[in-house]
């Protein structure tokens, strides 16, 4: 077999990675350099974005800070904020805390994120009433409105002189006229500035079957939760509320920290908080309720239960409180 010679010019061919066809070669090891190149630069800057996610939400934090109504009674006033300046407004106590919301929006240029209403008591919407209504020069724009959705013929046919019904009528008044407000359900979840919440309970069928407190045991429990911490705000739930919320939501119910059942007063049995476990509590109380001796309140019988698992309790004698979620 004859083989035709081939001038190579003195160049090895076995281990050369160039193969001429006439007038055209193609670079197989450039090809393969260039392809080895661009895997590199995809790894590389997925790396880059995965790290920067990770460092953005890994920075995210959001402060919960309680606050004591001007009157000394017990109520229930919250705030949420993030490193943005975003802000959650949950409750607000009485009218006569109008003022003291009005300072906190007038640092975050009268705007609000979300405005969560557990329920339209006068120690819960009071202060939202009094700043639509009475304050309208004030601007306030709010995004969102989150509350239960309150049968009123029910709640009419029960209401005690305690409930301040004319509140109820105002905060209904008030916030037919929106169109920024959401009636929440139990199992509900949505994303509060970055924070994830899921309702546990708010007014229902057996809300309904309740002879007395209706509006209290149909306030909205909600959960919030960033990547590494949470925080359980019970409103004015009550012990009748306990047997369903717990087989219903017992996996959610663990939270670092806890708003108290009803200002920790007449409200959650403890072992609705032995399912919580909380590190710290707060009950929205005044000292005469907290460290009551004749026996009028129960809430010094929770004090001394969290205490002794270690628990530490946040009261409105240390009012402002703050608790920092990740």
């Amino acid at each position: 077999m004859n083989m035709k010679n081939i001038n190579t010019g003195g160049r090895n061919t076995e281990n050369d990675s160039t193969v001429y066809n006439g007038n055209r070669h193609v670079e197989r090891g450039t090809g393969r350099q260039i392809l080895s190149c661009v895997l590199l630069c995809v790894i590389i800057l997925g790396a880059f974005f995965l790290a920067l996610y990770q460092t953005r939400h890994s920075d995210n934090r959001w402060t919960v800070t309680s606050y004591a109504p001007a009157n000394g009674e017990q109520g229930t006033f919250y705030t949420i904020t993030d490193n943005n300046n975003r802000l959650v407004i949950v409750d607000g106590g009485y009218d006569s805390d109008a003022q003291q919301v009005l300072n906190i929006l007038k640092q975050h240029n009268y705007h609000v994120d979300a405005w969560i209403i557990t329920h339209p008591h006068p120690d819960h919407a009071g202060a939202f009433n009094a700043i639509l209504s009475t304050y309208p020069d004030t601007n306030v724009t709010i995004d969102h409105i989150y509350t239960p959705k309150i049968n009123r013929k029910r709640y009419e046919e029960t209401a005690h002189d305690y409930d301040g019904i004319d509140t109820y009528y105002t905060f209904d008044s008030l916030t037919q006229k929106m169109h920024n407000v959401s009636y929440l359900k139990a199992g509900d979840e949505l994303d509060l500035i970055g924070l994830h919440m899921k309702v546990l309970h708010a007014w229902d069928k057996a809300t309904e079957q309740q002879q007395a407190t209706l509006l209290n045991d149909g306030s909205l429990m909600f959960r919030v939760s960033g990547r590494k911490s949470s925080m359980l705000f019970c409103a004015d739930v009550q012990s009748e509320m306990e047997d369903e919320i717990i087989s219903s939501y017992f996996k959610d119910l663990k939270s670092d920290y806890v708003e108290c059942g009803h200002h920790g007063n007449w409200g959650l049995d403890t072992r609705f908080y032995d399912f919580v476990d909380p590190k710290a509590a707060f009950m929205d109380c005044p000292d005469q309720i907290l460290n009551d001796t004749t026996g009028t309140y129960d809430a010094p019988q929770l004090k001394s239960y969290f205490e002794e698992k270690g628990v530490t309790v946040y009261a409105f004698h240390t009012s402002p409180n703050h608790v920092v979620l990740q």
